[in-house]
């Protein structure tokens, strides 16, 4: 004979449900907040006081029918059940986001917190409901059932007077008594970035749902915080306040300062859009067909950003604290977060684990930082114990595979490949040294190999970026090969136009140094065949050689170098004209000229003219060899020895110069003549703004690699406000004074020929240099 018997359920359930899954205090709040969001709250207000915590919202409430066959039904949950909002449709529009919670356990989150709950709720068009939980005598004997216990259940007319809620006549306030937990001001700022996290962060479009802290008792420390934020400098980090709204300005703090990889299913989840920005600028944008089934009705949508020095240095001032401390690649399902996955020490994404394998190959989750939302659906669940991120099986599989190849690997081949290259890159805010040559060739190849890559469709790049570099680069030949194989995958015309074009160009080009090669070669062979001749022969052999070298040289020289060479001329010609001008001022005005004056000024022009002669020399390639000519030596020895006994004598008239040098050499090859253009032009463009006093300071950097650093500081006018961005003043054409705007841009065409970089500071130099202030660093 059988008979039916049914579980029973001990008391010892709401340990095992309650602070034995939870075991978290922050997660536990967490729940709480989510319940309010699935209610349609607008606002949450968590209250602390002295030893109660109370967490109020303005959503839809609960009657007691909702009390009596949801709350207190254990394990059952209307919103998996697809029934939560039934009574409630008549009251909202329509329903545009996912529930945050779905297990039926979340409630017990209040056990983790604290031994006794009372619960106030009202539904539109209900008394307000009160509900009294004492959680201790569940925890008296596990022997007894759990049914058992009971709870008080009553009502009133309206919520308590001292109830800490948001205004609106429905929703929820549990007040937690007992606490389990010591708080203290560290826990609260602690639970409040959390907070910023718990909702994405990173969304692009604004969720109407507010949380507030309040902690009457932090007040004072809040306002001594605010002060002291108020002192401190752009690159110092803020102390976090405790009291007040959850804000989230990280969008603010990551736009136009990091390197971005946008990733969204499209097409229903068949396709895979990946976007690449860096600074702000576009790179590329793709589309390609989706390889993971498990992700297709997930709406993935994911936002992965590098940030370089300069970035880190922002993040560090607004959000206060270091971007390795705020976590790395978040993971968000239904708009709320999964954690612990994005925490410092979680590495869901195996990021850690594969940066160990190369530190100068792979972005590690200390590198990155970001977001990956999901929608909930089927594969893709939260573990019942909350802080255990999702429930790994092959869907899951297929989500960090997506975010690994299509995120961190497409970021990697940008920024290890072609950023990371340039040693300078990591302290700019913006796209400019991008914009050299060589990576802009590098941008090419990248962005070419995609568009050749079979299933990968180019929907958009940046034609800025990736272009046709100066011939006389040494990336030419690749930029040229990569943006041909671009032209031809994405059947552009006008850029396979202009690839002929410069290819046209390269062949002339090389066709004219095959010439001229071949004259040298056959002057080289007379010159053997003339070695045993008579003296005089062999002067007149030498004398057809320099032609010879005159004609080599001549057929490569380049447009920029003669502008160059032909603004220096100008230069130093004007300053010839200004002079005699002056003179012949005093002559026509009876001026009394003594012996001493006529002298000092004929050695003024003579010394101007030589000036000149050099230029000229060096344009025509006489003397080439010994003026142009590479050198190794201590570059900033010679920075100094040419600005105390040539600068000092041809500066123009009323404009002092100094130099001062720290201790410290720094041997590398260059030409010296290259070192004083960018000399002669920075003085002449102190005087222009009428300036009276110019300085050079030379420092070494210390660390493995050693840079000059040079800083040029004058007391003129300075740079004018119109001029913005600064760094325009570094383009051809561009000009602060009455010049031709040639001077800055061949100082930098100089400077980053050595590979070095310049750059406009906006703080004066001192307060005598309150002028114009450029840095030059040149490496080792």
């Amino acid at each position: 004979m059988t008979e039916k018997q049914a579980f029973r359920i001990s008391t010892g359930l709401k340990d095992l449900i309650g602070r034995d899954l939870i075991t978290d205090d922050f997660v536990a709040v967490f729940e709480l907040v989510k319940n309010s969001f699935d209610a349609h709250a607008k606002k949450v207000l968590i209250t602390f006081e002295e030893d109660t915590i109370t967490i109020a919202d303005n959503g839809k409430g609960m009657s007691r029918d909702d009390i009596l066959n949801k709350w207190l039904f254990v394990a059952y949950s209307a919103k998996r059940e697809g029934t939560e909002d039934d009574d409630y449709r008549d009251h909202i529009v329509g329903r545009a986001r996912a529930y945050a919670g779905a297990k039926g356990v979340g409630r017990f989150s209040c056990d983790r917190l604290g031994s006794k709950l009372t619960l106030n709720s009202r539904a539109p068009d209900n008394a307000v409901q009160i509900l009294d939980v004492d959680w201790r005598l569940y925890e008296e004997d596990a022997k007894e059932e759990f049914g058992a216990i009971q709870v008080e259940l009553g009502e009133a007319a309206d919520f308590p007077d001292d109830a800490c809620k948001p205004t609106g006549t429905t929703g929820t306030v549990l007040r937690i008594s007992r606490l389990r937990s010591q708080w203290n001001r560290s826990l609260f700022q602690a639970l409040k970035r959390e907070l910023t996290k718990l909702i994405d962060p990173f969304a692009r479009e604004s969720r109407a749902f507010e949380i507030e802290i309040v902690v009457t008792s932090e007040a004072e420390a809040d306002a001594a915080d605010a002060k002291h934020n108020a002192s401190l400098r752009d690159d110092q980090p803020m102390k976090m306040l405790v009291n007040g709204p959850i804000e989230n300005p990280i969008l603010e703090v990551l736009k136009q300062r990091t390197t971005v990889i946008r990733v969204a299913l499209v097409d229903a989840g068949a396709k895979i859009e990946s976007t690449l920005e860096d600074r702000g600028e576009l790179i590329y944008r793709i589309r390609e067909n989706n390889p993971y089934p498990g992700i297709t009705e997930t709406e993935l949508t994911a936002d992965v950003y590098f940030l370089n020095r300069s970035a880190k240095a922002v993040f560090a001032h607004r959000m206060g604290l270091p971007s390795v401390q705020f976590g790395s690649i978040f993971l968000f399902r239904n708009g709320f977060r999964v954690f612990p996955i994005g925490s410092e020490d979680d590495d869901f994404f195996g990021l850690t684990r594969r940066k160990q394998q190369g530190q100068r190959r792979f972005l590690g989750g200390r590198d990155l930082i970001g977001r990956v939302e999901i929608k909930g659906v089927a594969g893709f669940n939260e573990a019942t114990s909350r802080n255990q991120g999702l429930i790994r099986n092959p869907q899951v599989d297929d989500l960090i595979d997506c975010i690994k190849d299509k995120c961190v690997r497409r970021l990697e081949r940008y920024v290890v490949d072609i950023t990371w290259k340039d040693e300078f890159d990591t302290d700019v805010a913006d796209t400019s040294r991008v914009r050299r040559d060589e990576s802009s060739a590098l941008v090419a190849q990248l962005v070419s190999r995609l568009a050749a890559t079979e299933g990968v469709e180019l929907l958009d790049y940046n034609p800025e970026l990736i272009r046709i570099v100066d011939e006389k680069s040494q990336a030419f030949e690749a930029s040229l090969k990569a943006l041909e194989l671009l032209a031809e995958e994405t059947g552009d015309s006008a850029l396979l136009a202009r690839v002929d074009e410069a290819k046209a160009r390269i062949r002339a080009l090389q066709a004219a140094e095959s010439e001229a090669r071949e004259a040298e070669r056959r002057a080289e062979t007379r010159a053997m065949a003339a070695e045993s001749a008579a003296a005089v022969a062999e002067r007149r052999f030498g004398e057809e050689k320099e032609r010879n070298a005159f004609l080599v040289a001549a057929g490569s020289l380049d447009q920029d170098t003669i502008l160059n060479l032909h603004h220096q001329i100008i230069i130093h010609a004007s300053d010839v004209h200004l002079g005699v001008k002056r003179m012949m001022g005093k002559l026509r005005g009876s001026e009394s000229i003594s012996k001493d004056e006529w002298i000092s000024f004929l050695e003024q022009v003579s010394f101007r003219n030589s000036q000149i002669l050099t230029a000229a020399r060096f344009a025509t390639k006489g003397g080439y060899r010994q003026q142009s000519s590479e050198v190794e030596a201590d570059l900033s020895v010679y920075i100094r020895d040419y600005i105390e006994t040539i600068s000092t004598l041809w500066a123009p008239r009323g404009v002092g110069v100094r130099v001062q040098a720290e201790d410290g050499t720094l041997k590398r090859r260059f030409r010296p003549i290259e070192v004083g253009i960018v000399i002669d032009n920075l003085i002449s463009n102190a005087a222009k703004a009428h300036a009276t006093s110019i300085g050079f300071f030379l420092a070494k950097t210390k660390g493995p690699k050693p840079m000059l650093a040079v800083d040029v500081a004058d007391d003129g006018t300075g740079w004018p406000a119109s001029l913005k961005p600064r760094s325009r003043v570094f383009e051809k054409g561009v000009t602060t004074t009455e010049g031709s705007g040639l001077g800055l841009f061949h100082v930098k065409q100089v400077v980053e020929g050595l590979g070095g970089t310049i750059e406009v500071v906006e703080e004066p130099y001192s307060t005598d240099l309150d002028g114009a202030h450029l840095r030059i660093r040149f490496p080792s």
